[in-house]
Parts: C-alpha cells; structure tokens; sequence
C-alpha cells in the first residue's frame, strides 16, 4: 500500500525571490561550470546548501561546505528567504518543459515523506546498486544541515482517477512557481500547498493500491535511511521528522515521464575491435551488422525493431552501423533489458568484464553526436548509441529485486532541488 505522509515543509518565500533564480538540479548531474553558473545567478540560490563549493583554505568542521550550508540555512531563514509552512500538507508541484523532441510537456507530482527504512523493509522498491563515496558527502550534509533540500524521486503505478484529481487541484491559484533554463530549453514549475484534510484522505485513498518505485536518488535514500539510523540509535526521542525521506512522487504511465537513453563510450586499450567486422567476428553468428551513413538519424529509428530485436548503433573507426540480434527468452527481467545484452554480451567480447566496467572503461553521454564525434577523434575506440528503458522494464526489474546496469536510465527532466525543503 503507497502513501505519501504530509509535511511542515521549508520553501522560498516569493515576496523575496524569483524562484527560477533559486532552484538547481539534483547535485549528482550539475558540472562545475553548471555549479559556478548557479552561484552567479543569485546568491540564494539553493546550490550553496545541496552542494557549496569548497575553498582552498576549508578546515573540516569548522569551515567547509557542511558549515557554511547550515549557516546560509539558518540565516535565510532568519531573514524570511526562506519560510516554514504552519500546517502540515502535501505539495503539488507543476512542472512544464520543452521535450528532446520539441514538444512541450507538463508532468504533474507530489513532494510528502515516506518512511526512510533499508530497502529490505522499505515500501519503496529501488533498481540500481549505489556507490560509497557520494553517500558519504550525502550523509556529512545532512548530519550538518538536518534537512533533506533535495527529494528523491519515486514513481507509483496502479492509481487510477489520481492524475486527474491532482489537475483539479491544479487549477486553483499556485503557491509560488517560476521558469527557468532547463538541460535542453525552458521549464516551470508551479507549486501548490494541499493540506486540507478531506482532500489529502482523498489523495490517499487514490493513492494506495499502487506500488512506489524509484526513479532517480538512490543514493539520496539510501542516505536518508542512514541517517535515520543514527537518530533511532542516538534515541532522541524529539526527533520524529528524521526517520522519514522527502520524495517526490509522480505517474509511471504519465505522457510527459521522458526517459532518455545513455549512450556508451568504451576507451582506448590493447585488444579493442578496430573496425564493424572485427566486433561481428568476436560475436559469432547471433548478430549481423547493416551499415549506415548518419549514425544519429539511425538511432531515431531504433524502436522501430525493439519488440523483435536488441539494436544499437555501433561507431567504429572504420564507420557505422547498426548491430542486432532477435530476442530470446532471457534469464530475468535484468538480462531482458538492452543495456544487459549490450554489456554482457557485446562489449564483453571487446574483452571488457565486469570488473572493467567497475573501474571505468566505459565512458557516458546523454548526446549521441558527442560519441560519435569521440571515436572520430580518438578519445573513444568504439561506441554504442542504444534506445531508452522504458518505465515499464525499470519497474519489472524492481519487482524481480533485480539491479540495472549502470547508467541504464536518465528520467527527465530532473526534479529540482529546492522546491520544498524537509526539516529534521
């Protein structure tokens, strides 16, 4: 059973800010241009609390990222920047956006809680493994801050009747809202406080059939766990907020849900496939090779064999093509995906296993020409553009308590960062 818990959330107050100017992107997907670009755009901005920059002469405790975002939390705050919502409630948040295609798009969710267990008795199912390193930056942030600035993403399945209630209440007057320029053209959201007590009992009893998954913050909730942990352990006893994790929450089989594809780059070393023939040899005969002239035009019409075929487009030094192979019946939900038959089976025959991958043999990209271009000039030996996932195929994955590839899914565009904020 799904349920989201209301909150006394912390948000900007639009009387000070101009909202575009004050959200970021999730701190995992913002370069260091991207984070010295947010900097300059206002001095608001919520990045100096998810993910400050550090100076040279920091000193660990006293004056580092930590610190200095619990300071700007705390003055903000003073300061009527920020301010905490009296009443408890859900957040409905609007948000609009230019597609990769070029259509326009608004996706409707909702900011509340969920309890912040281990996955083996949490009510949120996860798809992918997690790395040590960001979630111990995750967790040093929020032993600093005690707040959650930045939700993780779920999606639930099974809720009929609630996407349509969530645009009725959409209609009415927005709480705040802002635009702003996204990774690929303009987004807006609009931010809506739903703490009427008839209509969050409504929201929930939609809500409840479905099952909560994951999308994007795995590492965010693994975090969030951790730290209500250590607040069990420390049995503080006033400290109830800790033991849940802000999430953000929207509709799996929504139109404007866009799951772009992430295309792989394998660099240089001894005993690569020099050319298409070369790969097709290492192969043997369950794949066949169909050359092509414009490698980005063919990856558009990839899905045109996805029900019968594992496709991709392959770049090689020699020239490109597609590479495919008909589906069988796979072994589970996770050798079923396109990105497992591509990692198991073709780039393993470029010598690479599992352990490689783990160390980085493999190079990522959002931007098919971007892998082109780098085989072209050397810095990649070979590529591999491939389809999106599918929301349906991450869900499966889930239920079977199965992990994705690295880098199998990119949902977008992001949840930003800043929309509502979870004390502690």
């Amino acid at each position: 059973m799904a349920c989201l818990r209301p909150l006394r959330g912390i948000r900007y107050n639009p009387e000070h800010i101009r909202l575009g100017g004050v959200l970021a992107p999730p701190y995992d997907v913002i370069s260091p241009a991207q984070r010295e670009e947010l900097y300059g755009r206002d001095l608001r901005n919520v990045v100096r609390i998810d993910f400050g920059l550090p100076y040279p002469d920091d000193v660990a405790g006293r004056s580092d990222v930590y610190t200095r975002a619990t300071a700007h939390l705390g003055s903000w705050l003073e300061l009527g920047i920020l301010v905490r919502d009296e009443q408890p409630g859900l957040y409905l948040v609007a948000h609009e956006f230019v597609a990769p295609d070029g259509t326009s798009q608004r996706r409707l969710g909702l900011v509340g809680r969920v309890p912040a267990l281990p996955w083996e008795r949490s009510e949120v199912r996860p798809h992918e493994l997690t790395l040590r390193g960001p979630k111990q930056d995750r967790l040093a942030l929020l032993r600093a801050t005690r707040a959650h600035t930045s939700p993780v993403w779920l999606l639930w399945d099974r809720a009929p009747g609630l996407g349509a209630r969530l645009a009725e209440i959409a209609e009415g007057q927005a709480l705040l809202g802002g635009r702003f320029d996204g990774e690929v053209g303009w987004e807006k959201v609009l931010v809506w406080q739903v703490n009427d007590g008839a209509v969050l009992a409504e929201v929930d009893a939609l809500l409840a059939p479905a099952t909560l998954y994951i999308a994007d913050g795995h590492h965010r909730f693994e975090t969030m766990a951790a730290y209500a942990a250590e607040r069990r352990d420390a049995g503080d006893a006033d400290d109830a907020d800790s033991q849940f994790a802000l999430v953000y929450a929207s509709d799996a089989d929504d139109t404007a849900l866009v799951v772009l594809p992430i295309h792989r780059m394998v660099r240089p070393r001894p005993g690569l496939p020099i050319s298409r023939e070369d790969l097709l040899a290492r192969l043997g005969g369950a794949w066949e090779l169909e050359p092509v002239a414009d490698p980005v035009a063919s990856l558009a019409r990839l899905g045109e064999r996805r029900a019968a075929e594992h496709a991709y487009v392959l770049v090689a030094p020699d020239g490109c093509a597609v590479l495919r192979r008909p589906r069988r019946d796979a072994g589970s939900r996770r050798d079923a995906l396109d990105v497992s038959a591509l990692q198991s089976e073709v780039i393993g025959a470029c010598g690479i296993g599992e352990s490689e991958l783990r160390e980085s043999a493999l190079d990522y990209t959002r931007n098919p020409a971007e892998a082109v271009e780098a085989v072209r000039d050397g810095r990649a030996g070979l590529a591999f553009l491939v389809s999106p996932c599918t929301s349906q195929e991450v869900m499966a994955v889930a239920d079977a308590r199965e992990n994705m590839p690295q880098k199998s899914t990119y949902f977008y565009p992001k949840v930003p960062t800043g929309l509502v904020i979870s004390p502690l």
